[in-house]
């Protein structure tokens, strides 16, 4: 299968940020890109388009979506429809524009990209960056440099209706340290001349004393560095949030330095296949969510985020996560809220309804201010269609009566896409718009002719497990160099 974004408006298969090892794209995936790709080539030239700017409007978002509600068979309109698209929208670009046109301050708690000032960068070059047939005459060098500050800064803040963003780093700290996020946490703020950009801290309490993600390091993270929350991986190391030898003394180092937020992986996990769990073994045991209602009661003080809300391939996808929050009191539930940073995409991609699901789940359990937007960006490529997907998704009253789930209202939408995470970093919305509107970012988009307009429609995270497997080897080979 062809996987060239020159050919679609966002990726129909699974791309992973390199925390997970990305599954084989199903028959239904193969047969949306083919659709895709024909149907917005007919209608760019109805439109006396070339297709490359079809697929920059809304109108080819609008034909993708049309398309994966056919291949799933479901309702377009009515009482039962996820995701409602009319052909209007897929050949009218005014019409287009009204459908995925809402303004919403968005702000995604879940960015990567690579550091470049790392010694040889372009080890990396084996995962083609960029895309295979499009970016073949590129320099691996180049290809490289797609995954830099540069193209980050303009792949999610120029070519996205992203707001805030913030700087998440990968379970070894190879491909973007901390010193880097807070770097272009620092440059993104100061090219915006507003705040724009926020940083993580990472920690794995099993490192020793004085190494890079060792517990004393917290201290120069959080003053020095000024990060504005705690992310760890439990998966690294083979540990759990509620063991009070290994996980309790970086919690009480946190709270001491007056940090209260804690993010942590779950789900998504690493070794699902064979030669992936020789080379982590036993580690996708620890991406299970069973640590958290000991660990909540105990440190009432934090919050505890759940990145991409305990995701599984296997088809349960967060029904593990839901069980363990219903089986929390209420006063431990409040300090838990869910990221659904890829978790979003990749239901999205099994069916406009599945995600349907997973956003009718976690409202159903935890409500609509405990939910936060994230994307994995710039790994997806640029976070607009995943913004689009969102903006357009329906909780319809079929599926309301039928599992009890809460309406995905525009109010609750708002609430997810960024209000939550703002009440949660500190961050005043309100405020933010009116500092966008004169910011340089604003102005760029302007100049291109819109968010949508300069979109390089590239995908740059592993698509493949070899890609994965390679890229997570050689993060293990360069962390204990």
């Amino acid at each position: 299968m062809r996987q060239q974004p020159a050919d679609l408006p966002f990726p129909v298969v699974p791309v992973s940020n390199g925390e997970w090892c990305p599954r084989p794209a199903t028959a239904h995936q193969r047969l949306a890109a083919r659709l895709i790709a024909d149907e917005c080539a007919a209608r760019a030239r109805r439109l006396g388009l070339t297709r490359a700017e079809f697929l920059r409007t809304a109108a080819a978002t609008a034909t993708a979506f049309m398309v994966l509600n056919r291949i799933h068979g479901l309702d377009a309109s009515g009482d039962a429809a996820v995701l409602p698209v009319r052909r209007e929208h897929t050949e009218d670009l005014a019409a287009a524009d009204e459908l995925l046109g809402d303004r919403y301050f968005v702000m995604d708690v879940q960015t990567h990209h690579v550091d470049l000032t790392l010694p040889d960068p372009t080890r990396f070059c084996f995962l083609r960056f960029g895309e295979r047939l499009r970016d073949a005459g590129l320099s691996c060098a180049d290809r490289t440099r797609l995954l830099g500050q540069t193209n980050f800064v303009k792949e999610v803040f120029v070519d996205s209706e992203t707001d805030v963003g913030v700087i998440s780093g990968t379970p070894a700290g190879v491909l973007l340290p901390v010193e880097g996020m807070a770097a272009t946490r620092d440059l993104v703020n100061e090219l915006a001349r507003s705040k724009r950009a926020l940083s993580q801290a990472i920690v794995d309490p099993r490192d020793p004393p004085g190494s890079p993600k060792a517990i004393d390091s917290l201290e120069h993270q959080v003053r020095d560095l000024k990060t504005a929350a705690l992310k760890c991986y439990t998966y690294s190391g083979n540990w759990w949030l509620d063991d009070e030898r290994v996980s309790y003394p970086m919690l009480a180092e946190a709270s001491r330095l007056g940090v209260r937020l804690v993010n942590v992986h779950k789900g998504l996990p690493a070794s699902i296949f064979p030669l992936a769990a020789q080379a982590f073994p036993d580690s996708d045991a620890y991406v299970h969510t069973r640590d958290l209602p000991k660990v909540a009661r105990d440190w009432p003080r934090l919050t505890f985020c759940v990145y991409h809300s305990g995701y599984f391939f296997d088809g349960s996808g967060i029904s593990e996560f839901v069980r363990v929050l219903e089986g929390m009191d209420r006063r431990s539930r409040r300090n838990i809220r869910a990221e659904i940073g890829t978790a979003f995409a990749l239901a999205f991609l099994a069916g406009p309804d599945q995600a349907a699901h997973l956003v009718g789940q976690l409202l159903k359990t935890l409500g609509p201010r405990r939910i936060l937007w994230g994307t994995d960006s710039v790994f997806w490529g640029s976070p607009q269609w995943l913004i689009d997907a969102f903006k357009a998704l329906e909780i319809p009253p079929s599926m309301q009566e039928q599992f009890g789930y809460p309406p995905l209202t525009k109010r609750t939408k708002r609430r997810i896409l960024g209000l939550n995470a703002a009440r949660l970093y500190g961050i005043d919305p309100r405020a933010r718009r009116r500092a966008i509107a004169s910011d340089r970012f604003t102005a760029l988009r302007a100049e291109q002719g819109g968010f949508r307009a300069g979109r390089s429609l590239r995908v740059y995270g592993p698509r493949t497990r070899r890609e994965f497997l390679t890229l997570r080897q050689r993060e293990e080979r360069t962390a204990g160099a």
